[in-house]
């Protein structure tokens, strides 16, 4: 097969699984449309990255998704937030914790308050507390503890992503934990 047409399958692949990924979650993915055809290369790359930002084997769904929610609270628009929360629901953690994950945290389980505090001081929001580590540590284990840190980097990803490529005009954004 002549290498341009190759190319041209590869590109039309691409856009149909980002269209596909838009319908499934009901979510804006323009900036990856854009990202690709500015440097297809470097949406590659992306897309090849994607799945570190949702390996959790041995931390459980729950607590992903208290640091995914987190993280998507303070960096990201509502829409990367409302994706994060449709996709905890497929993963099983519960509508009620969901629910205290995104309205009322301070009602979360103690470990999941640990990961979510975590999470914050990992974004910058206050030194990182060792006891706080330590608990989550030994709570979900030291293989969860790895993934944890994976999962909060990870997802950063994406709001990282939208703002250089400047597709946040159309996001509305949280207020950080400082309340800025």
């Amino acid at each position: 097969m002549p290498k341009e047409s190759k190319t041209t399958e590869d590109a039309t692949q691409m856009l149909a699984e980002i269209e596909a990924f838009e319908s499934a979650y009901g979510y804006n993915a323009d900036y990856m449309k854009d990202l690709f055809a500015r440097s297809p290369e470097s949406f590659r790359r992306f897309r090849a990255a994607r799945p570190m930002t949702m390996h959790y084997d041995q931390l459980t769904a729950e607590a992903y998704f208290t640091a995914a929610i987190t993280v998507m609270q303070q960096e990201d628009c509502s829409g990367c937030l409302e994706l994060n929360v449709k996709m905890a629901k497929e993963a099983g953690v519960s509508e009620q914790l969901i629910e205290q994950m995104v309205e009322s945290p301070e009602r979360l389980p103690a470990e999941l308050k640990d990961v979510r505090d975590h999470t914050l001081n990992c974004l910058g929001a206050g030194a990182i507390d060792e006891e706080v580590a330590l608990r989550i540590e030994r709570h979900f284990g030291e293989a969860a503890f790895g993934e944890l840190a994976i999962a909060i980097v990870g997802v950063r990803i994406y709001p990282g992503l939208k703002r250089a490529l400047m597709k946040m005009q159309s996001c509305h954004m949280p207020h950080n934990a400082a309340g800025e």
